[in-house]
């Protein structure tokens, strides 16, 4: 089955404009959308209370997939985003972002899927400017964010940090702080959906996230 995911991200943006996108990007890939799932307020919910988000995702099977328009739809952090993704694949889905022409499966790298997940970040924080504080579990836009597939790639190659930082001209005490607090270095294995920056906290959310029971 092929599933169109729909949210509602604002007052001012249609979802509409969302599936006019995701039917583009379904045609032009030849996929067969056979369902959807209409999920509105989801950005002012955390993850845990989007209870018929839960039972959408555990009624997946594998081989199905979902389209989304952009990979916002999924959660609100970064954390979030990475967690519903590495539910999917956990369960065997293939999902695909129409606006990125992305499509994300268990064989797709790091270097590959951070840069977009950053992407939510910086949109979030530019959208929050105008609020006071910073919503909780969201961390600030870095200027390094913008060499994030670079410093991934330099470090997959075992260079040091002071050998990146010369190499990007930045200062190595502000590099070592960026790497250290996303925690790149942990995720360069194959298990970084899993691992992500909270360490076991969110493979114990995720557990929790993808055994979450239908109490019907």
């Amino acid at each position: 089955m092929v599933y169109a995911l729909l949210g509602q991200l604002s007052s001012n943006e249609s979802m509409l404009n969302q599936r006019a996108s995701i039917i583009k990007y379904a045609k032009e890939h030849s996929l067969e959308l056979e369902g959807e799932m209409l999920e509105f307020d989801n950005k002012s919910r955390p993850l845990e209370e989007r209870e018929l988000f839960h039972q959408f995702v555990h009624s997946l099977k594998s081989g199905d997939s979902i389209v989304v328009d952009t990979i916002d739809i999924l959660g609100q952090t970064m954390e979030e985003v990475i967690l519903v993704i590495n539910c999917m694949l956990s369960r065997g889905v293939t999902l695909h972002i129409a606006s990125s022409n992305f499509e994300v499966t268990r064989e797709t790298g790091l270097e590959r899927i951070l840069p977009l997940i950053v992407s939510l970040q910086k949109n979030s924080s530019s959208k929050a400017k105008n609020r006071v504080g910073r919503p909780k579990g969201r961390r600030s836009a870095s200027k390094f964010d913008v060499f994030i597939s670079q410093i991934l790639s330099m470090l997959k190659e075992g260079k040091s940090v002071s050998a990146i930082a010369r190499e990007l001209k930045v200062s190595r005490s502000s590099l070592k702080d960026y790497i250290d607090s996303r925690n790149l270095r942990q995720m360069l294995d194959d298990s970084w959906l899993e691992r992500t920056r909270a360490g076991k906290k969110v493979e114990q959310d995720l557990q929790m996230f993808c055994t979450l029971k239908n109490k019907k």
